[in-house]
């Protein structure tokens, strides 16, 4: 490369303007990483991925470990939590056993147990996952109650028992749902996926949304992932500057702070707009302008302290 072009890269790649996977990331960054929202599926599998089409040309395909692994690579990607894609309850094991070959890099996994929450169900089955402890929780992405009920607390307090931990895919489950909740069950570790369901490119946040996600992060125990961007907008691909995503990065910040915000990708959903990198370098041009702790705790303190993982941070 001339020498003169060597600032013009370094200023792009600080922008987030330089994506080239190899160019961008072709090198472990001083800080770690922990992307601790990446969902593997394969076509298969008898539950299969019902929700996406079938004419999906980058998405309708098997997307396993070997798949990612590379990517993980090139980006300095350390860590990884896997949560489950979909509500099927046979692949909260198959998620556990197909990563198995590589602990090292696949540091948790988070089920989904949307269909059995507050049913006698739950018990045996949630127990027989905790067996293993890379099941770090679970998800509920999907409500099949129409209340809250005694019985769903009482399996929520038996995953605060078991030391475990629930995402919540805001959709099924509303803002106050998940404010409900963490009232009810201080000590349940919640993290809310995708900024609590928002959805960009419909106009400005409205006050009542922002009144709603402020009330949910006044709560010590709720933290929440900042997964997703490309995915906030309906269509895609999504917009790619930084700009147009920092409405919601400065009120995440602003209401969790730099202690209770945790970094995922969503991956491969990802790809529908551009490659790793490039959300990587999205979220890494506005925290690194929050100074290195800011950094840090996002990308993989925060990560190690909500899900229990454990990262060989000497390790390069």
């Amino acid at each position: 490369m001339n020498s003169y072009m060597k600032p013009l890269r370094e200023l792009l790649v600080a922008l987030g303007l330089f994506l080239s996977p190899i160019s961008a990331s072709s090198h472990e960054p001083d800080i770690p990483i922990i992307d601790t929202h990446l969902h593997l599926w394969d076509l298969s599998r008898p539950a299969g991925i019902y929700w996406i089409a079938k004419d999906n040309q980058i998405l309708y395909r098997s997307m396993l470990p070997e798949t990612f692994e590379p990517i993980a690579k090139i980006n300095g990607v350390r860590g990884v939590v896997v949560v489950q894609a979909g509500q099927s309850l046979p692949d909260n094991q198959w998620n556990l056993d197909i990563t198995a070959n590589n602990k090292q890099l696949f540091l948790g996994v988070v089920g989904n147990l949307s269909e059995v929450i507050g049913t006698n169900q739950f018990k045996p089955l949630f127990l027989d996952l905790c067996r293993d402890k890379r099941y770090v929780g679970y998800r509920l992405s999907g409500r099949y109650q129409e209340e809250l009920s005694d019985e769903l607390f009482r399996d929520l307090q038996l995953t605060v028992q078991n030391g475990r931990t629930v995402d919540i895919l805001v959709g099924g489950y509303s803002l106050e749902d998940v404010a409900t909740v963490a009232k009810r069950v201080p000590n349940l570790k919640i993290i809310m996926d995708h900024f609590g369901g928002v959805r960009l490119g419909e106009g400005p946040l409205t006050d009542e949304w922002i009144k709603k996600f402020r009330a949910v992060a006044k709560h010590p125990n709720v933290y929440c992932k900042v997964s997703a961007l490309f995915g906030r907008f309906k269509k895609q691909p999504a917009p790619t500057n930084i700009e147009t995503y920092r409405p919601i990065l400065d009120l995440a910040f602003e209401c969790f702070g730099r202690d209770r915000l945790v970094f995922g990708s969503d991956w491969p959903v990802t790809r529908q707009t551009n490659e790793y990198a490039a959300v990587l370098k999205l979220t890494r041009v506005y925290f690194d302008a929050k100074g290195r702790d800011s950094s840090e705790k996002l990308f993989y303190k925060n990560a190690m302290r909500f899900y229990g993982v454990e990262l060989d941070t000497s390790r390069q």
